[in-house]
């Protein structure tokens, strides 16, 4: 692989950092935002509904238009949509434009990752591809763990609105940067036109993987229930600055990222099913103190268990599909199961606001511990008969 070629991987590192700010400030701020300009938890939960709707039936469709139309210019439009609703939010107030904001976030989040994935991979060789990921990858994490103390620290003396204008700022210069420096990967003559019939047909999912297409969708709703509330939850019910909150942020999260590595490792070492059992088994724990006290010590250890959680499910789910599906078919597979995820949990978020606005926050914790509980008994179950089978 040409020199060329190989500098996308650290201009890419540079594009995921500042894009990266971008996600951690949205993601804390806007929920807290809501709340402090009047709006309710029902109506966080509208926006965040409506967003997944208009995106989840984009999902299946992402490879495709990166195939067809190259990496480069999906990289860059996500880039440009996640700059974009920062700068939305930082200059209005209005839903139906707060809505748009949360769709191009949601949009950007789900673009951005195989366009670049694909980008990563074809500018490295193959035995350069793992650390070219690590690479690429890190500085997000790294901003998703630090930036949301900051970005509370300015909100509460900048104001929210500079504070999102800044991320936006941030962001745009990220894409700048990656639109004149970055090369196209994929050359023109090989790029494919798909059908749009076949790749619908194509999202059929697979008898041997029932399993794992139940458990996870109803994980995804479960979390989905409450997860994009967290912060507001904590304003509302602790009444924490967006210092404090950004804080706690960078807790749970700096948990998942120091994890992440020993947590691959264990689950390389322990298999993908009992690693399900215990990332559903925090999620249980975490929602159940949520669910169960209101005293503010008791967020240490929720949040501790979230970030736990996280670690554990993403090499989990990574190798449960890797291991159950051929070499040349796992991107198309994760791309299938997520679909599916995304689309039945779209009315997850409203369900959990509505709940918390109109019979308590706790019967919304504990709803999605109820079914927790069954993801864990389920796990549990399937690891007890892949045992029984060996």
């Amino acid at each position: 692989m040409s020199h060329r070629y190989f500098r996308n991987v650290y201009i890419l590192s540079l594009y995921t950092a500042l894009v990266g700010i971008g996600y951690a400030v949205f993601l804390t701020l806007f929920p807290v935002y809501l709340l402090s300009l009047g709006y309710s938890m029902e109506d966080l939960g509208a926006i965040n509904t409506l967003a997944n709707f208009f995106v989840a039936f984009i999902i299946p469709f992402i490879g495709i238009l990166a195939d067809h139309y190259g990496r480069k210019p999906l990289v860059t439009l996500a880039g440009l949509a996640m700059a974009t609703s920062l700068l939305i939010v930082g200059y209005t107030k209005t839903l139906p434009l707060l809505i748009v904001a949360y769709t191009l976030m949601n949009f950007s989040f789900m673009a951005e990752q195989p366009a670049r994935g694909a980008m990563t991979a074809e500018s490295v060789t193959e035995k350069q591809m793992g650390g070219a990921f690590g690479l690429t990858i890190t500085p997000f994490f790294i901003a998703r763990a630090i930036v949301p103390s900051i970005s509370g620290l300015m909100a509460d003396n900048l104001g929210f609105n500079l504070t999102f204008i800044l991320g936006g700022i941030l962001t745009s210069i990220g894409v700048l940067f990656f639109f004149i420096l970055s090369v196209e990967t994929l050359e023109k003559e090989k790029r494919k036109k798909t059908s749009w019939k076949k790749a619908v047909e194509a999202l059929k999912p697979r008898r041997d993987l029932t399993w794992l297409y139940i458990a996870t969708i109803l994980d995804s709703f479960a979390w989905g229930m409450w997860f994009s509330l967290l912060n507001a939850y904590i304003y509302d019910i602790h009444g924490l600055s967006a210092t404090d909150i950004g804080l706690l942020n960078t807790f749970m999260f700096s948990v998942t990222f120091l994890s992440q590595y020993l947590a691959g490792r264990w689950i390389d070492k322990k298999g993908y099913l009992f690693g399900f059992v215990i990332t559903e088994f925090l999620g249980v724990i975490a929602t159940t103190l949520l669910g169960t006290t209101r005293h503010i010590t008791f967020l240490f250890p929720s949040l501790l268990c979230i970030g736990l959680s996280i670690a554990l499910w993403i090499p989990s789910f990574n190798n449960a599909i890797s291991l159950n599906t051929k070499k040349e078919q796992r991107a198309r597979e994760y791309s299938k199961i997520n679909t599916y995820r995304s689309i039945i949990s779209i009315p997850a978020p409203y369900i959990g606001g509505y709940i918390y606005d109109h019979i308590s926050p706790q019967t919304t914790f504990l709803t999605s511990t109820t079914l927790l509980i069954l993801t864990t008994t389920f796990f549990y179950y399937k690891l007890k008969q892949e045992k029984t089978n060996t």
